[in-house]
């Protein structure tokens, strides 16, 4: 069971409204890597893995879908004469990118889950509690 916090409510999926985050519990089916017990608290997250393959089919594929339409469209605009073609190749490549994109993301969506990334040693759970990276920031990161 999660309760709905400052950090849930920061969470993508809540902005977007996929999920509701308005101050009520909310039961979440995570991997438990870490075996954690019932009444444990812990902080849950995506895995990297998941986020990098989300990433490339949200950004880059549409992206490179462009860019590879529109050199192509200007190529062949070039040898046959027709101008405009590489805008129109680019939105087609775009527009059949995209589309290939978002199904491999609604796949990914409904195989994925999230796991428990750490579990709350002493037992207080605050959502202002520091990770090892924000601690290693505040030590070295105000002196560059």
């Amino acid at each position: 069971m999660l309760e709905g916090g400052k950090s849930c409510k920061g969470c993508g999926a809540a902005k977007i409204g996929l999920c509701k985050s308005g101050g009520s519990a909310m039961f979440l089916t995570v991997r438990n890597t870490l075996r954690a017990r019932p009444g444990d608290q812990v902080t849950i997250g995506i895995d990297a893995e998941i986020r990098r393959t989300g990433f490339v089919l949200a950004y880059v594929i549409p992206l490179v879908s462009f860019i590879a339409g529109a050199l192509s469209g200007n190529i062949i605009g070039m040898q046959l004469g027709l101008s405009g073609l590489d805008i129109l190749g680019a939105f087609g490549l775009l527009f059949f990118g995209g589309a290939v994109s978002l199904k491999r993301l609604k796949a990914l969506d409904k195989t994925s889950r999230m796991e428990i990334k750490r579990i709350v040693s002493d037992g207080e759970f605050r959502d202002d509690m520091t990770t090892e990276k924000e601690l290693l920031y505040q030590r070295y990161g105000r002196s560059c």
